[in-house]
């Protein structure tokens, strides 16, 4: 999968004015468009908003950075990551091709961070009224739709916008190395069976196996409370099967979870890279 990184976070947000919910109280009082104070009506045409969103700003972005000099296969791209009722909002994140490490050396060969950052957020108000003209054009036209009769035609100003630059995770990027750990983990348990597996090509070796059991959730571990064992060494893609009784309480004895009984199951599984808790709930 190819690597991102944000570089700022995007928001929106369209509501109808007071004029449109006027025009709509009158003229289309009995229409789906009403209820719920139109939070249905931008539900319905979610995709709408969410083009005329990208469509407003990412143009504009990208013309900037690439008149700043950065390569065509980096300029930045708009992804919609949220979007709630009330009556509409959008969260986007401004996203580049490659590594913190990468898009640190790229911009910080054209100017300083800040600077750019600024030139980023500069652009707020440009792309505010190019994004207010677009929705306010296509809100229109969408609660004039479907009414047989000849109406007044609904207000200019239709619907409210906001839109908002968050540039500060490009002020954040650093060019120090970044250390990082993946989990290619699959854990499976029975009443009887412990199954591990290694989902990566590379080894695990001296990997501990914490298992613990209750009634209720629990929300703090200690590797000593547990029924722990050892796996000395699991080859890439290697699938390992233990039965529980094999794993062991330093006071209990035999780890047991026969029975009926539901019961809260949480594995614990640490290698030289970190920690990894995986919970289950065995209900049968």
């Amino acid at each position: 999968m190819e690597k991102e990184t944000i570089i700022a976070r995007l928001k929106g947000s369209i509501s109808f004015t007071e004029a449109t919910q006027s025009w709509i109280s009158r003229y289309r009082p009995d229409s789906w468009i009403a209820k719920e104070e139109g939070q249905m009506f931008f539900q319905e045409f979610s995709q709408s908003w969410n083009h005329i969103f990208v469509e407003s700003c990412e143009s504009d972005i990208r013309d900037y950075f690439k008149q700043l000099g950065v390569p065509e296969q980096y300029l930045p791209k708009v992804k919609i990551s949220e979007t709630y009722t009330g009556s509409w909002y959008i969260e986007a994140v401004l996203t580049m091709s490659g590594t913190v490490g990468t898009i640190y050396v790229i911009l910080k060969g054209i100017s300083e961070l800040p600077k750019i950052a600024d030139g980023l957020s500069d652009l707020k108000n440009r792309i505010k009224k190019k994004f207010a003209k677009k929705a306010n054009e296509t809100v229109s036209a969408r609660i004039a739709q479907g009414e047989q009769k000849q109406l007044p035609p609904p207000p200019s100003n239709a619907v409210n916008t906001d839109f908002v630059i968050d540039a500060r995770p490009l002020t954040a990027l650093a060019a120090e190395p970044l250390h990082s750990h993946k989990i290619h983990l699959s854990v499976a348990v029975s009443r009887h069976t412990f199954t591990l597996e290694n989902l990566n090509s590379e080894p695990l070796q001296n990997v501990q196996i914490g298992i613990f059991k209750s009634d209720t959730q629990r929300n703090q571990w200690s590797y000593a409370d547990s029924y722990g064992g050892t796996i000395p060494f699991l080859s890439g893609c290697q699938t390992i099967v233990r039965d529980v009784s094999e794993f062991k309480h330093t006071s209990q004895g035999d780890l047991d979870l026969s029975g009926t009984k539901p019961i809260h199951v949480d594995c614990w599984v640490q290698d030289q890279h970190g920690i990894y808790l995986f919970m289950f709930y065995l209900d049968k």
